[in-house]
């Protein structure tokens, strides 16, 4: 009897060591990410080179845009040509042109042609007019300044193919005065409201063309 107690026990006690025993530690240490502190601190340098690789194809993208439009504006922007009618060449020959605009370019290169000073007599009713002063030849870095009776009523100016329109009297004596030459000479051309007529003439640095202005 007590052999069999023995042998009921010693049976028990065997299947309880057999039994698979689970250690819910270690399961749970198991079950999470082995790198989760190498994910954390990757995460963020995977999603910058995502950024990255996107941003890229934009950035170069863009460049290419900035490049063709600096081609475009370098190779593409018109020019302003010269006027090689009739009108022109006799404003040329007369210095005086009663029908081309302001504006008009009559040389593609600096050319000196003589420096004169003009009285203009006119009707005008209004105190003030106004000129318009642009270079009529290459646009070489000339630079002028109008002056009226001696005094300066406007900056020193680069005269370029584009007028520059400045208020005057519509009467005195309004001088052009020669800067700084780029080179070739200061050629330049004005045009007075009051009487619709372009003047071309030219102003070494340090002198100036005097433009009498008489009302009648």
């Amino acid at each position: 009897m007590v052999n069999n107690l023995k042998k009921i026990i010693q049976n028990a006690m065997n299947k309880s060591s057999n039994t698979p025993t689970f250690d819910t530690t270690k399961v749970n240490n198991e079950q999470e990410p082995q790198n989760q502190s190498n994910f954390d601190s990757e995460g963020p340098v995977i999603q910058k080179q995502r950024v990255k690789k996107k941003d890229k194809p934009l950035k170069v993208f863009g460049g290419i845009c900035l490049a063709l439009g600096l081609v475009t504006l370098i190779f593409f922007t018109p020019s302003t040509s010269v006027n090689a009618t009739e009108a022109a060449k006799n404003a040329l020959e007369k210095k005086i042109s009663t029908s081309l605009p302001a504006g008009t370019v009559l040389l593609s290169k600096d050319e000196n042609i003589g420096q004169q000073d003009y009285t203009i007599t006119h009707k005008y009713e209004n105190n003030d007019t106004k000129i318009w002063v642009w270079d009529y030849a290459a646009e070489d870095g000339d630079y002028v300044q109008v002056l009226i009776n001696g005094a300066p009523v406007s900056e020193v100016f680069m005269i370029k193919h584009k007028p520059v329109e400045i208020t005057v009297p519509a009467v005195g004596e309004v001088q052009i005065k020669g800067i700084r030459d780029g080179g070739g000479g200061i050629t330049y051309a004005v045009r007075y409201d009051l009487n619709g007529t372009n003047y071309y003439n030219s102003a070494p640095e340090g002198e100036f063309n005097t433009y009498t202005l008489i009302k009648e």
